[in-house]
């Protein structure tokens, strides 16, 4: 079986990670597996190297941007000049190029896109509806990676009995094998006092991520409390202002983009991912894994992937976030039965898994 991946890059966002950390697992079970990018300038460069090792081989349309309609012309070339059996799309404008592509096809290969989230600005233009069902239509098959996802999706597009649920996997292997970082020496980087405690948050600095909420609740907390934000984004800086606001500009520490995140995870004493909605949160899968305690918002895409209620907090509620961080470290057991319970639970959501059941449904819709 012969698969082509199709997706605009695998730079900073969780379905590039995503995709990235999936691919060798395929290679690994055999899949004859190529990787197609509409312009690789902006991809992380340790994902593209982790990718090229697993023997993948990556191919670079080099479009200058994503939404030329030339995309589907080159695409098509490609196609036309490549046999494959399966044609697999991440991410919009690759799913809307690639659908083009296919449509005007003679001989066409099985088309499958994933659908990463339960929203998108698409969606608050009616106008946009009947477009919108146009680009999905030439797809042989749906992957949603939620309940809520699909069900927000059939909604939008009609199209149900094509959209198939399967949850985003995690490489729990890797996560395991993650080393711890040197705490002391993270400390002394960042500034941080030796009894303080340490609070991660990896996630882009950019809607529908929240970090505000986090930083308001380290100012309820107290001096003790320290937060580390992973990542970049355009809203930093409005981020930064954010905490010199709210007087806790010295307990907030801007780690910017890293490759180590299970690394950090496993470092600190607690990590939270504040957010107003997910598709499906890997970062939440992986904070899960690390084997220290976790809070999540209470939104579609976070709530169906924790073990229980404890776990959560009230979207964009500084309180309720310092009512719930203040017992995991106050509480005596409470952070090794949380992070004792994550591990456990997470284990159902493994990338092999996940590859597994795409495989299950290339095979399934090349026998119809």
């Amino acid at each position: 079986m012969r698969v082509l991946v199709i997706i605009n890059d695998v730079s900073q966002g969780g379905g590039e990670k995503l995709l990235a950390s999936s691919l060798p697992f395929f290679k690994k079970k055999g899949i004859d597996i190529a990787l197609l990018l509409l312009n690789g300038k902006a991809s992380v460069p340790s994902f593209l190297s982790d990718i090229k090792k697993a023997g993948i081989t990556i191919h670079d349309l080099g479009i200058n941007s994503f939404y030329n309609p030339l995309c589907a012309w080159k695409i098509r070339t490609f196609l036309t000049a490549n046999t494959f059996d399966v044609v697999h799309v991440h991410l919009f404008p690759a799913q809307y190029w690639a659908s083009l592509a296919v449509s005007s096809m003679m001989v066409r290969p099985v088309l499958i896109f994933t659908e990463h989230s339960n929203h998108n600005k698409r969606r608050e233009k009616k106008y946009l509806q009947g477009i919108e069902r146009a680009a999905y239509k030439p797809y042989s098959a749906i992957i949603a990676i939620t309940d809520s996802v699909n069900t927000k999706l059939v909604a939008w597009i009609g199209q149900g009995e094509k959209i198939h649920t399967i949850h985003n996997g995690v490489d729990l292997t890797g996560i395991a094998d993650a080393p711890k970082l040197d705490r002391s020496a993270l400390r002394a980087q960042l500034n941080i006092p030796l009894n303080a405690r340490l609070i991660l948050m990896a996630a882009s600095f950019r809607y529908p991520k929240d970090q505000g909420a986090l930083i308001k609740a380290c100012a309820i907390l107290g001096k003790e409390y320290h937060v580390l934000l992973a990542g970049e984004g355009e809203l930093k800086e409005k981020t930064k202002a954010l905490a010199v606001e709210c007087g806790v500009e010295n307990q907030v520490h801007y780690l910017g983009f890293r490759t180590d995140i299970s690394s950090l995870m496993k470092t600190v004493d607690l990590n939270v991912l504040s957010s107003s909605y997910e598709g499906m949160s890997g970062v939440t899968l992986e904070s899960l894994a690390a084997g220290v305690p976790f809070l999540g918002s209470d939104v579609a895409g976070i709530r169906e992937i924790v073990p229980d209620k404890s776990f959560l907090f009230v979207p964009g509620d500084e309180v309720d976030l310092a009512n719930k961080i203040r017992p995991v470290f106050q509480e005596p057991g409470l952070s090794e039965k949380m992070a004792t319970e994550a591990v456990i639970f997470v284990k159902s959501f493994s990338m092999e898994n996940m590859v597994d059941k795409y495989i299950l449904l290339y095979k399934k819709l090349l026998d119809q």
